[in-house]
């Protein structure tokens, strides 16, 4: 079973993790799916007065679902050193830490830049005919401090902006560990009062790009640390009370599906209240609510890891999400600079002027998007991201070498060997 095989590879494997990455990034390509084409996942037969299911909310807020990664992150950042401070496990120390790190988010992210250099259609904003635009582009986005102009935020892979506050929070997380380690819920308290006083002040700057404003990173420091202090929760509860956890598995099965109820209720409201001063739900959710849905996700995952069986395991343990969860990295990096490739090259055969207007040409888009970045996520996880991960830059070119040269030894020998004369 794949699911005994990842629990046996993986120590402390969880598997609410893969269900709640899967679908943070159906969220966000359905968001991005309808931000492009305007294409709604909605069905109203004719023989009916109203549609027969829509879900025009969730695209609609979907974007939200940036914040359940960040969430996410938050927990796996600091999921190891939890089982650390009780004994669990060892912490393989920051050099390790920054290694894995690089492992992880280098090999997708450079191979899509190099593609990018090939077919710029790929991107928007960047003049690839000026060497010096496009050495600022790319080193900004390699250094991942592209998120610091909004000339550069967007220009390239344009989901980047949320690795650039993912990888810049890496910086700073070890020295956010040594306070969090000795007082979680005190150091988290600090965390949300800063990013949401960050927040207010931001928000009376009119005259800063709204788009630089929503990448400032200490401003999504509550959101990691939501994911954090759930982590410590987790393995807290599982060494001090798993007696009382396993007797409550039923109750945190229904508080976990609570959690999302309440997250899609707050999608459904920021989707329809009126705010003040014409801000758009949006803009209040960045700035002022975005704690309230990451609250919930956290509050998810926690009750998740000490729920029923077939609710953690069958349900968000799934096979198709944790294919969808393997992937999702590469996906998510991928599958909105396809659409702009995609419209800017017209290869679905828009006729109309603007080609939102065309609907077949659209949903055409969409399927070709979507077939697209699941093969392209799945190739470079498998064969560039997953052995580098394994066995590191160094390791995987001597692994290259090393099947060239027996290549080369094998080929020679065959063609030393005598062959056999025919009867």
């Amino acid at each position: 079973m794949a699911n005994n095989s990842r629990e046996n590879q993986i120590p402390g494997y969880l598997y609410a993790l893969d269900g709640l990455r899967a679908v943070s990034l159906i969220l966000i390509v359905m968001f991005h799916t309808w931000q492009q084409s305007w294409i709604g996942y909605q069905w109203k037969p004719s023989w009916m007065n109203h549609y027969l299911f829509n879900l025009d909310i969730l695209q609609r807020c979907g974007y939200v679902a940036i914040d359940s990664f960040f969430v996410l992150s938050g927990f796996c950042l600091f999921y190891p050193i939890a089982r650390d401070m009780f004994g669990e496990s060892k912490f393989g120390g920051w050099k390790n830490f920054f290694i894995k790190r690089a492992r992880r988010i280098y090999p997708s992210y450079l191979f899509m830049l190099l593609i990018m250099l090939f077919i710029p259609k790929l991107s928007y904003g960047c003049n690839m005919r000026s060497f010096s635009d496009v050495l600022k582009h790319y080193l900004t986005h390699i250094l991942f401090i592209h998120t610091w102009d909004a000339k550069t935020l967007g220009s390239t892979i344009s989901t980047a902006w949320t690795m650039g506050i993912e990888c810049q929070f890496y910086v700073v997380f070890p020295l956010l560990c040594i306070p969090f380690r000795k007082k979680p819920v005190i150091t988290f308290a600090g965390m949300a009062f800063f990013s949401l006083g960050l927040r207010l002040v931001l928000l009376s700057y009119a005259d800063i790009s709204a788009m630089v404003i929503q990448a400032i990173t200490p401003a999504y420091f509550d959101v990691f640390g939501f994911g954090m202090l759930a982590a410590y929760f987790v393995v807290y509860s599982r060494n001090n009370a798993r007696a009382l956890m396993d007797k409550l598995k039923l109750f945190m099965t229904l508080i976990s599906a609570l959690c999302l109820f309440l997250a899609v209720c707050y999608m459904y409201w920021i989707s329809r209240v009126r705010f003040p001063n014409g801000f758009n739900g949006d803009v209040y959710f960045r700035f002022l609510y975005r704690g309230f849905f990451a609250a919930l996700i956290a509050g998810f995952i926690f009750t998740a890891c000490f729920s029923h069986s077939i609710w953690e395991k069958k349900i968000w343990g799934n096979k198709l999400w944790i294919f969808l969860s393997s992937i999702s990295y590469t996906v998510y990096l991928w599958h909105q600079n396809i659409y702009i490739f995609l419209k800017s090259t017209n290869l679905m055969g828009a006729v109309t002027e603007r080609p939102m207007d065309d609907r077949p040409a659209m949903w055409r888009m969409v399927f070709i998007c979507i077939i697209c970045s699941v093969i392209i996520g799945w190739f470079v996880t498998k064969y560039i991201e997953a052995p580098i991960s394994k066995y590191g830059y160094k390791g995987c070119g001597y692994k290259i070498l090393e099947a060239f040269k027996l290549k080369k030894i094998s080929s020679a020998s065959q063609s030393r060997s005598p062959q056999k004369k025919k009867k």
